[in-house]
């Protein structure tokens, strides 16, 4: 009696060289994607500061401002034409959303308390 095998293409074991080979890629992909600006971040404001002191996002990218303290702030964004745009006042447990729509250094500050900065590199 002869056996046959049931096994299909799908069901072989990749080689080491074809795993390898997607791990590669997606590890390229995440570098990739990791050095290019993102579309959406986000910050936390938290004991009258911001969590992160810098941020990188792609033209027409998000950042988004969860205010974790118990305090009101004002966020404001400042590019390097000093044109300023308030984004208003923000309680405690709101998210503010600023879309950032053209290339350039950016400042944010909290018009409340002035010590609350932080500055954000927009790419395109």
């Amino acid at each position: 009696m002869r056996r046959t095998s049931m096994m299909q293409a799908s069901d072989k074991p990749r080689s080491r060289r074809a795993y390898t080979g997607v791990v590669a890629g997606t590890l390229a992909l995440s570098l990739v994607a990791a050095s290019a600006g993102a579309l959406q971040e986000e910050v936390d404001q938290k004991g009258l500061r911001f969590s992160k002191s810098s941020a990188t996002l792609s033209v027409g990218g998000t950042m988004r401002f969860h205010n974790s303290d118990d305090v009101i702030h004002n966020i404001m964004t400042i590019d390097s034409n000093d044109e300023a745009e308030d984004h208003g006042l923000q309680k405690p447990g709101e998210v503010i959303s600023a879309k950032f729509e053209k290339a350039g250094d950016f400042q944010v500050r909290c018009a409340i308390h002035p010590k609350m900065k932080m500055s954000i590199a927009v790419e395109k």
